[in-house]
């Protein structure tokens, strides 16, 4: 079990101010932090992104550390949070979203300097060599965007979507809900290449957040379920409901066929593909899985736990 921490002093010291789960690149688990930097002579007090590269295997150890200056609105909105997105070929991908802003770096693994800048975008998703996201545009009517991921260059602009809302979906697909400029209802899987519609979503599950397992499943998850979506074809596959003597668990992760998280006898874990329970209990619930490790944040620290079975 290891544990890691930011340097210095975070940006806010209440929950305004988060970090969203990790993601693993390679062997190296990524976590970014928003921290300050202090006023010195002339120069302002600032706000920086720490981004934390920590190992997977024992000991569990940072292997590197780097920062990016982050724009000034970050001082000042209520609310900001930022993301390690993913990491692919060499550049891992951080977003920082305000309370009506957004900036997007990408940023090489190698050299652990910044490669590229997108003010504007909120990055959700890295695959097949592509960035994904939504652009800053009218008011609350976001455009859909795909960007190389070495170069930051654009490649494929969507159509303007009011109260959208975007996810990773799949191995080269994202999920888009919405608005359209005609004012009817948009729930679809867009492919990240090209930007173009593979299927749409199933019904009812419109409002209901949906992650990727990195292997076969997109499980949707909310506060009466659980379901399981195919993200090539739309096709839903099952739907876990409280009854019949079992109680839906609240899922903190899902990863390679697998749903995890804190059911009424403690952690579990469920099929992702059929929604049955699995036959090894696991030792916790946590919000990230890999090869390697199960890591769970608890009070701003990383806990890394080995992974078995």
């Amino acid at each position: 079990m290891g544990e890691e921490a930011a340097r210095g002093e975070p940006l806010r010291s209440d929950t305004e101010g988060y970090t969203l789960p990790p993601v693993l690149a390679d062997t190296e688990v990524l976590t970014p932090f928003l921290m300050t930097t202090p006023a010195s002579g002339t120069y302002a007090a600032g706000a920086v992104v720490e981004l934390i590269a920590v190992s997977a295997a024992a000991p569990y150890k940072a292997a590197w550390r780097t920062t990016v200056a982050l724009p000034e609105w970050v001082l000042h909105s209520t609310k900001v949070k930022v993301a390690a997105v993913g990491a692919q070929d060499g550049t891992a991908v951080v977003t920082v979203v305000g309370t009506d802003a957004a900036v997007t770096y990408g940023i090489d693994t190698a050299s652990h300097s910044l490669r590229w800048t997108q003010p504007g975008l909120e990055a959700v998703s890295v695959a097949a060599g592509m960035v994904t996201g939504l652009l800053d545009g009218e008011p609350l009517t976001p455009t859909p965007i795909g960007f190389d991921l070495a170069t930051g260059a654009e490649k494929w602009r969507g159509e303007r979507t009011y109260g959208a809302v975007m996810n990773g979906a799949g191995p080269a697909t994202v999920r888009i809900a919405g608005l359209r400029p005609d004012g009817s209802k948009a729930d679809r899987l867009l492919d990240v290449t090209s930007g173009q519609a593979r299927a749409d979503m199933p019904p009812g599950l419109g409002s209901v957040t949906c992650t990727y397992d990195q292997a076969l499943t997109l499980v949707c998850a909310h506060a009466f379920g659980i379901a399981a979506v195919d993200p090539a074809s739309g096709k839903l596959l099952w739907v876990f409901k409280d009854g019949e003597g079992r109680k839906a668990p609240t899922v903190t992760a899902v990863w390679h066929g697998r749903v995890y998280g804190r059911g009424v006898g403690g952690p579990v874990a469920l099929d992702a593909r059929t929604g049955a329970d699995m036959p090894t209990k696991p030792e916790a619930a946590p919000l990230l899985v890999s090869a390697y490790a199960g890591l769970v944040l608890e009070d701003n620290r990383l806990w890394s736990y080995p992974a078995g079975g």
